[in-house]
């Protein structure tokens, strides 16, 4: 038993890995095709690098599901968005990049954000995760994707005004993102296959699995993403894609596996959505403040490390 547990560790912590890359690498190629598109800066977030960077879980998803074990992903879903705004913009807000990233946009997203992380809360209310609430939850996905399309501009400057992405390196992009998103379902699958399999020998309920651990690898894509953009000015584009991203997991990501899945015991979820809705509504308040300041990203930080500790 103890040998098997080590082998499942292992792979666990290796597939992780591969997705964390994989994602990179993947992310890396859709940022050079946003630079031929006329999105503005946050409709760039949100359309295009929220929903790549999402792509680890929502293929996490799919393999939950079909291992028939879907709670993997609904943690995943609910510790990744606590990971994004606790982990992520709490160490961009201690590095001093958030001080002063408030807009009227962004105040609008953030909005969105919080009505819609009460939307696990609702579910195990009153016990409703079915296919049905799936399809209104992708619903939700498409509108949000069209407000962001309202906002479209005629410029981007993800990688400077005359930086475009030359015609002869077309096809290695496209290569790279091919290699990305090979490597995220493989990787993918090795997770939740791993994880179910732990769950099972340690008796630990999968819902928590994913949202402590496998949450984490399913993450990094916005943090390395995230911490890229303010390094090159674009903040809001780094808090778009932290924005879009918590949307897409609660929307698109969850209403898959609703969708998907006959039944979805969510009730443990009682112990989880605490730490969301308390990381969301610091997030949003510091923002009505017009930034995140260092305290505030401290604090943000200290709330993700007593979710892993309590939970």
């Amino acid at each position: 038993m103890l040998d098997d547990l080590i082998v499942q560790l292992l792979i666990l912590g290796g597939s992780l890995v591969v997705l964390a890359l994989s994602s990179h690498y993947a992310i890396k190629a859709i940022e050079k095709i946003i630079a031929l598109t006329g999105l503005s800066e946050m409709s760039a977030g949100f359309i295009l690098l929220a929903t790549l960077t999402s792509v680890p879980e929502i293929i996490v998803a799919l393999f939950a599901v079909l291992e028939g074990e879907p709670g993997i992903s609904v943690g995943d879903i609910v510790g990744s968005n606590v990971f994004n705004i606790g982990v992520v913009l709490g160490v961009l807000a201690i590095f001093g990049y958030l001080k002063t990233c408030c807009t009227n946009l962004l105040m609008d997203l953030t909005d969105i954000l919080f009505l819609t992380s009460l939307i696990p809360l609702l579910l195990v209310i009153f016990n409703v995760a079915t296919p049905i609430v799936g399809v209104l939850l992708l619903g939700t996905f498409v509108a949000n994707t069209y407000f962001m399309a309202k906002k479209r501009t005629p410029t981007i400057e993800v990688y400077g005004n005359s930086e475009v992405v030359k015609k002869e390196n077309k096809l290695k992009v496209i290569a790279l993102l091919i290699i990305g998103l090979v490597g995220v379902i493989v990787s993918a699958r090795l997770v939740v296959s791993s994880g179910v399999n732990l769950a099972l020998t340690l008796g630990v309920p999968p819902i928590l699995l994913g949202a402590k651990i496998i949450a984490i690898g399913t993450s990094l894509p916005e943090f390395t993403t995230g911490l890229s953009a303010v390094r090159r000015g674009h903040v809001h584009l780094a808090i778009g894609d932290i924005i879009g991203s918590n949307l897409t997991n609660l929307t698109l990501v969850l209403g898959l596996v609703l969708l998907t899945s006959p039944s979805v015991d969510i009730s443990i979820l009682t112990e989880l959505l605490p730490f969301l809705l308390i990381t969301t509504v610091i997030f949003w308040r510091f923002l009505t403040r017009g930034g995140i300041s260092k305290i505030g990203g401290v604090l943000l930080l200290a709330i993700y490390l007593l979710f892993q500790i309590i939970v």
